[in-house]
């Protein structure tokens, strides 16, 4: 299953400048998967996309992009990952369109060790933060946390080791991460519609 095909198959009209990037750098960045992808567009998206494609628009997308990311080549990953590729790749994950551009090169083992990696970090620097704090702030830090920890408000924030966007766990899980609530696509897509910009739902009561 390629999931990056159904961030694009629920636009019948003209894609959103996100997907026009997202498609680009899976032509760029993870070939292997760009002709199936494309495939699933109608006739006017895949013009549209060739035309954005040639512009100087995607041009200046581009260098900027590649001058902001350290090369990896994600047709040839190795099974293990070591932490200066791991660092590398952790640079991926910050922009959506790029995130998900490379998110079918990677195995479940490899996100297994991303979040591992990225746990890592997270706790040296949370180490590191902490040894500064004072014992107020140390307290107020906890009392946040406990306030936290009783609110019953389901959240998403999605992890490395799962699908990223909301409908891939739908995909893989049958339910809705959100409210988790049973879900299809068919039923998100009637309560939900997605931002353009940033490729995040967004209730369609509230858009109204």
């Amino acid at each position: 299953m390629i999931f990056a095909i159904y961030d694009f198959t629920r636009f019948k009209n003209e894609l959103p400048d996100f997907n026009l990037r997202l498609l680009l750098n899976i032509e760029d960045l993870n070939n292997t998967i760009f002709d199936e992808v494309f495939a699933v567009l109608t006739p006017p998206q895949q013009e549209q996309y060739i035309l954005f494609k040639a512009s100087e628009e995607a041009k200046e997308y581009r260098e900027k992009r590649n001058a902001e990311l350290p090369y990896v080549d994600f047709s040839s990953l190795p099974e293990t990952f070591d932490d200066d590729l791991l660092q590398k790749i952790m640079v991926y994950q910050k922009d959506g369109a790029v995130r998900r551009a490379v998110y079918d090169a990677l195995s479940e083992d490899h996100k297994g060790q991303m979040a591992r990696f990225d746990a890592k970090i997270r706790e040296e620097e949370k180490a590191r933060s902490r040894a500064l704090m004072t014992d107020e702030e140390k307290r107020k830090e906890q009392e946040w946390w406990d306030n936290y920890n009783a609110d019953p408000t389901p959240r998403f924030f999605g992890n490395m080791g799962e699908p990223d966007t909301v409908t891939g766990y739908i995909l893989k899980y049958g339910f809705n991460p959100i409210t988790r609530e049973p879900e299809t696509i068919e039923s998100f897509e009637k309560k939900y519609t997605i931002d353009p910009k940033t490729g995040d739902p967004i209730p369609r009561e509230n858009k109204e």
